[in-house]
């Protein structure tokens, strides 16, 4: 297993950094199911790293000319507002990220109940998911910042059964969420205290996904610490499936100026 860090300033400079690294150092793997199925990725076995300090404007990243964006502070802030923080599903939707992280409703694929004497009950289970970031923000404020408590989990351990529900066409194919966890941490520094996350991903496309998932990560960390009346930190990551898909590669060679 070959391991990568990196540690940059900006999600700019750390997504370039990392595609430099992915392509020099990356492993070519066959999809044999999920997205692109058939098709190949240029993956990390396993990469992580820290952003020191994700806030700086823009948060999108700066294209060379000729190159189109990958996402653009709109984006990133629209992404945040109605995807990470507005739980509200639309029709087809199976979950958002905010289902988890300000509470919503989901649809357990598979559960076994603990009072089922039938055993196991499958499928179409609704449950009420708490609204993580308001429990961590009051737990904060309750509890003092000196405490490890407060970590967003992701989805639930029943939710890869999603993989085995059959589906006809690929919009109906069950998932699990990519993002499973965002832990926190507040750390006092010069008389100030910082809120730091570290986000893991099981699975992470670089080059389509990377920078407006951690542009809308930070508005995330901002929203947080500003609730808390505190400073934003940096943003840690890591993943042990970070990856470019083949139809990517192309546009990744040529933001590296290969």
């Amino acid at each position: 297993m070959i391991s990568v860090y990196v540690e940059e300033k900006t999600i700019d400079s750390t997504w370039f950094k990392l595609l430099s690294e992915i392509y020099s150092r990356g492993r070519i793997n066959k999809i044999d199911s999920g997205s692109f199925a058939g098709s190949k990725r240029l993956e990390f076995d396993y990469v992580s790293g820290v952003i020191q300090y994700p806030t700086i404007r823009p948060l999108a990243p700066i294209m060379p000319e000729g190159l189109p964006p990958v996402t653009t502070d709109a984006d990133i802030e629209d992404y945040f507002v109605n995807y990470l923080m507005n739980s509200k599903l639309e029709k087809g939707e199976h979950y958002k990220y905010a289902t988890w992280i300000t509470g919503g409703s989901y649809k357990v694929p598979f559960m076994k109940m603990a009072n089922d004497k039938e055993g196991e009950r499958q499928g179409g289970i609704w449950v009420i998911v708490p609204n993580q970031i308001q429990w961590c923000i009051d737990h904060y404020k309750k509890k003092g910042f000196g405490n490890n408590h407060c970590c967003i989990k992701i989805g639930y351990p029943e939710s890869s059964y999603a993989y085995d529900i059959p589906y006809k066409n690929e919009t109906d194919r069950g998932t699990s969420p990519c993002l499973q966890s965002i832990d926190t941490k507040i750390i006092r520094e010069n008389g100030l205290h910082y809120l730091h996350f570290s986000v893991y991903f099981r699975s992470w496309d670089l080059y389509g996904a990377f920078p407006g998932n951690m542009g809308g990560i930070t508005l995330l960390m901002e929203y947080m610490a500003n609730e808390l009346g505190i400073e934003v930190g940096s943003l840690a990551f890591s993943s042990l499936k970070l990856h470019c898909y083949s139809h990517s590669l192309e546009v990744l060679k040529a933001r590296l100026g290969k």
